[in-house]
């Protein structure tokens, strides 16, 4: 650190070689310095030069940086400076270069999140450390330069915000005082909100005020005179004016116009006269008269460059035209601190601006619930008066500030005057607030609410009104069961105001709901067709992670259901390929398995199975993998390959499919022994059989038949015969369980019947008994039962023993 002593100050630099962020801020007799660096600071030269100012010098290191104390000897001023050299420090008797002042805010519009947020321009770190002479912790923010601090001290609550030449210094009262940091602010908060009051404070008065830009004088002047012969007269003057007088006579052409409300106007003679001279030279009055007309105009971003421009400078009456851009920009909470600010500004301006900016005010006020301030506002439109176009927007701001206050039959009547009115905004809002307090109130049913919301929709589009009233219009529908229209108005509102708080609402709304129809129970009364395409027009709003691909699975199940095959297949296999990984891919590639088997694809089964192969599955998967595989080589010719593969599986699934394996490879009687297997002592219960059941006894007499076994024929008729007890059953059984010659026409009809016999619906049909997860949004049909062996055990079948097959 250098130090360098003169006669009217001590002058310390901190030469840091890279960008350095600091603090700096006064406690007591001592000066306090906080960096951003790890390096150590060496202050024997502040000792040495300060002999006389400086009493000590402290160094103390902190987590992130370094801090400095430097006490005084008497009272003295310290200023902060940036440059290339890094930071200098002035004590002396009078203050060198003063701080820029930060602007402190407070955020009341949800009491749950109400905080404090300060502007400061790229905050670097929030450092802890203690004042080893009061005993307190203080969170210090460092910035870079320019140099820009806190003027005074200010007390909240929880905390209070302290004096600072340059960053941001805390002194919390609560433990769980939190600060945040982003590229333009810090917001201090806490859990469940700051206690703070509704912005009531008393406005601040001006000792004194510049000259306004708008003369009232003038502004009367200018509306008694008649329009036509003024105007021509100052367009002349205008156009015939050069050099110095050339800004002025624009200029009065410009107020000209925007007494008369010709705010387009005021703004395109502004526009030409800027053209024409040097950027820089167009004087404070001109740019402030541009910022008025452009926010009037409805171009309040234009308006905040033109008031930022360091000519303007930083008075009351350029604070007055900052809130009315921010108002119109919606920035509530920041108009609304700035309005609080402007009292002397505000009544020295024409009448008719008084009256736009105590409306705006008025609203900022409601929008961050400091419903004391807006009343005052009300009181003040009472007191300058209302112009006839204003009548409406007033009601409905009153209406507004009396549904705050309880009186809800005067905010009805209020809303009623404004919606009943020719101004078409705010007769739409009226309307739609109109429509959710008498909804409230239980004075009109559902049907008449969403009647009166979708004429406002038709009548009123394209700003925040219609995306209140979609919102509106969204709920409405879903409670209703309409879920595309409650999503079709999600996204109009989203396409309209993306970053609106209401369209950023609506939208996790209806992602939420979205989730609900195909994620939870909401969607099993759709029927299928209508759900999917609801998916398919929608699908933007399927959550991300494990919650999305749940529902593409279940979307999946509901393809299959109405034999979509191809579609499911593709959503299943998508998810295989780039969303899952380990027993998670396996398991869904064991549905897109059955998917493919259904469709006829056994090739792709086997593909996808083999890509998916893992050595550590549980049991079941991997016995039902098996399965599938097994019956996918079986589909494709393999017949021994597919019997190897389920020979050490057990369970009435696998002797099914060992079944319709030996049937598919013309091995008929061993395809009917395994049948009979699979039955065991069915025939010896009293209980009918089902029409399932009928048939696969059926095949099996067609098994023995064609293999000529006169003994599992006879068998059989004993067995079943007497449970053929419809004639459409007894025929087929007859036809099938006699002996017949090689040559006969029976023979003949015997193998048409095998030869029509399809397996792979029974094989479906066993799986997603004993594999219930397998398609688990597809309903059995109401004969078919859950296994009531659920560990996959046979029957015991009286009379025959078991063999254990070995490899």
């Amino acid at each position: 650190v250098e130090a360098k002593r003169s006669s009217e100050d001590l002058r310390l630099t901190f030469p840091f070689k890279v960008p350095v962020a600091a603090s700096a801020f006064r406690r007591a007799d001592s000066i306090w310095v906080v960096f951003d660096t790890d390096k150590k600071l060496d202050v024997d030269a502040i000792a040495r030069e300060g002999a006389a100012l400086v009493a000590d010098v402290t160094n103390f290191d902190l987590p992130q940086g370094k801090a400095l104390r430097i006490r005084l000897a008497r009272p003295q001023l310290a200023a902060l400076s940036s440059g290339d050299r890094g930071w200098s420090l002035t004590i002396a008797d009078k203050i060198q270069s003063p701080s820029q002042p930060l602007v402190v805010t407070r955020n009341v519009a949800d009491p749950v999140r109400a905080n404090v947020g300060i502007g400061i321009s790229k905050p670097s770190q929030l450092h802890r450390l203690n004042d080893p002479d009061a005993g307190i912790s203080l969170m210090v923010v460092t910035a870079p330069g320019p140099v820009s601090g806190l003027i005074k001290k200010q007390n909240f609550v929880e905390f209070s915000l302290l004096e600072s030449i340059h960053g941001i210094v805390v002194q919390p009262n609560a433990d769980d005082v939190t600060m945040e940091l982003s590229s333009d602010k810090a917001v201090l908060g806490r859990p469940g909100g700051l206690t703070l009051s509704a912005a009531m404070m008393a406005p601040e008065r001006a000792t004194s005020t510049a000259r306004p830009v708008f003369e009232i004088n003038e502004w009367r002047a200018n509306k008694k005179a008649d329009f036509i012969k003024t105007r021509d007269r100052l367009m002349t003057v205008a156009a015939e004016s050069s050099g110095d007088q050339r800004m002025p006579a624009h200029l009065d052409l410009a107020r000209f116009y925007m007494a008369h409300g010709f705010y387009p106007e005021a703004k395109g003679i502004l526009d030409l006269a800027f053209s024409e001279v040097k950027q820089g030279d167009e004087g404070p009055s001109a740019l402030i008269v541009h910022a008025v007309a452009s926010t009037l105009f409805g171009r309040p971003e234009q308006a905040l460059k033109d008031l930022a421009n360091p000519s303007v400078g930083n008075n009351f009456d350029t604070q007055l035209w900052r809130a009315l851009a921010f108002a119109r920009l919606g920035r509530w909470a920041d108009a609304r601190e700035k309005f609080k600010n402007v009292e002397f500004a505000l009544t020295s301006q024409p009448i008719d601006l008084q009256r736009l900016i105590i409306l705006d005010a008025f609203r900022a006020s409601l929008e961050v619930k400091d419903f004391a301030g807006a009343t005052s506002r009300s009181n003040d439109l009472d007191v300058d008066g209302i112009a006839p176009d204003q009548i409406a927007e007033a009601a409905l701001l009153r209406g507004r500030l009396a549904e705050a206050l309880g009186r809800e039959k005067d905010a009805l009547s209020e809303f009623q005057t404004a919606a009943e009115s020719e101004d078409r905004p705010a007769a739409a809002e009226a309307k739609v607030l109109g429509v959710l307090l008498r909804q409230r109130r239980n004075e009109i049913g559902d049907d008449e609410a969403l009647r009166d919301l979708e004429t406002v929709a038709v009548i009123w589009r394209g700003d925040g009104i219609e995306v209140q009233n979609l919102q509106m219009l969204s709920r409405a529908y879903a409670g209703l069961g309409r879920y595309g229209e409650a999503f079709a108005a999600a996204r109009n509102a989203t396409k309209l105001q993306p970053n609106s708080d209401i369209s950023r609402k609506l939208q996790d709304e209806a992602s939420g709901l979205f989730e609900q129809i195909f994620n939870g129970s909401k969607g099993d009364d759709l029927p299928p067709v209508q759900a999917l395409a609801l998916f398919y027009e929608y699908r933007e709003l399927t959550p991300i992670g494990r919650r999305g691909d749940e529902m593409i699975r279940r979307l999946a199940d509901r393809l299959v259901a109405v034999d979509l095959l191809d579609q499911a297949s593709e959503l299943l296999q998508y998810q295989i390929d780039h969303r899952l990984e380990g027993a998670a891919r396996a398991q869904v590639a064991t549905r897109l398995a059955m998917v493919y088997l259904m469709n006829r694809k056994p090739e792709r089964a086997i593909a996808a199975l083999r890509s998916t192969r893992i050595a550590d599955l549980a049991g079941e998967v991997r016995q039902q993998r098996l399965l599938l595989e097994a019956r996918a080589q079986s589909d494709i010719g393999r017949h021994d390959l597919a019997i190897d593969i389920v020979s050490n599986v057990g369970g009435r699934e696998a002797v099914r499919l060992r079944s319709d394996i030996y049937w598919a490879a013309r091995r008929w009687r061993e395809s009917a022994e395994q049948i009979e297997l699979l039955y065991g002592n069915r025939w010896r219960d009293f209980q009918p059989l089902t029409a399932l059941e009928k048939s696969d006894v059926i095949r099996a007499v067609v098994g023995y038949s064609l293999s000529e076994d006169a003994i599992g024929l006879a068998r059989f008729r004993e067995k079943y015969g007497p449970k053929m007890d419809s004639e459409d059953d007894r025929a087929p059984f007859d036809l099938a369980s006699k002996p017949a010659s090689a040559n006969s026409a029976d023979f003949a009809r015997i193998a048409k019947m095998a030869a029509t016999i399809d397996t792979l619906d029974g094989f479906l049909r066993e799986m997603k008994t004993r594999f219930p997860d397998a398609m688990a949004r597809a309903k059995l049909p109401p004969e078919i039962k859950v296994d009531p062996n659920p560990t996959g055990s046979l029957p015991e079948i009286v009379g025959l023993k078991r063999k254990q097959v070995k490899r």
